[in-house]
């Protein structure tokens, strides 16, 4: 999914950018769960792509995110810039209330350590619900 005038966007300078990013692109859930990718470079720019990954299953499962830390370190230098290395915000996507469940801290944990493999860096982690977006890590 593109973002509209990726070139004009904002810089994400701040965690408040940042939040604010993932609340105009992604904003109150309306899917049953699905984590939302988003990579941003050195020079703290989005780029141009988002990528929804659907069918989620309540909680992580070694696979898909092995697959995952493969796609992420695969860009790490593609999102390295003169003044710095890239990273990316992840959004859990799920209907529900608002309340940090307990699969919502699973996929924290998890996702967390998928970076880490990754070697690249986490700028948030998000949850979307029936009531909004939220930051867990």
């Amino acid at each position: 999914m593109p973002i509209p005038n990726a070139a004009d966007a904002p810089l994400l300078l701040t965690d408040a950018d940042v939040l604010r990013r993932v609340t105009d692109l992604v904003g109150t859930a309306a899917v049953v769960r699905q984590l939302w990718v988003m990579f941003v470079d050195g020079d703290c720019r989005q780029t141009p792509v988002v990528m929804p990954i659907s069918d989620l299953p309540e909680h992580p499962e070694s696979g898909p995110l092995d697959g995952l830390a493969v796609v992420l370190a695969g860009l790490r230098e593609e999102l390295t810039t003169d003044l710095g290395p890239g990273s990316v915000i992840l959004t859990l996507e799920r209907r529900g209330p608002e309340a940090v469940l307990p699969s919502d801290r699973e996929w924290r944990r998890a996702l967390t350590l998928t970076c880490e493999r990754a070697e690249i860096g986490l700028r948030g982690l998000f949850l979307s619900t029936d009531a909004g977006v939220r930051r867990i890590a």
